[in-house]
């Protein structure tokens, strides 16, 4: 394969795989929060604007998203979303979860919804940082 390939990649092939989270264990609307806030921490402009979209289209207040970046901090937020956010920047932030936030979560969510959380956030992010690159 040629160099040229390798510096290239198909967004819309990740977005693909990326599509198959929709259908996760997982509410629809802690899934949208965590990934706009993931594709926010990561700084990709376009992917930001397509989560506010479906944010919106999904219902969740403008209230929410406008504090989105401040959730911590917000009474818009309810404890499984605050944790789903706080799972959200330890892994968009590449710091393992400290104890506090590791058992948050795992109060907050099953086995397999903390798995699917987990796969939405990295997937984001990763879409978010090959997304960055390709406009470069």
């Amino acid at each position: 394969m040629s160099a040229e390939k390798w510096q290239t990649i198909d967004v819309k092939n990740v977005d693909k795989s990326a599509r198959s989270l929709h259908a996760c264990s997982l509410d629809p609307s802690i899934r949208c929060l965590a990934e706009l806030r993931a594709s926010q921490i990561n700084g990709c402009l376009t992917c930001t604007h397509f989560r506010q979209e479906q944010a919106e289209a999904m219902g969740i207040s403008a209230e929410k998203l406008a504090a989105l970046a401040a959730w911590a901090e917000s009474d818009h937020f309810d404890d499984r979303e605050k944790a789903a956010l706080a799972w959200c920047e330890s892994f968009t932030h590449f710091r393992p979860a400290n104890p506090a936030t590791r058992k948050l979560a795992l109060t907050a969510f099953s086995p397999r919804e903390l798995a699917d959380l987990t796969m939405a956030i990295e997937m984001t992010s990763a879409l978010s940082r090959v997304s960055r690159r390709a406009a470069n």
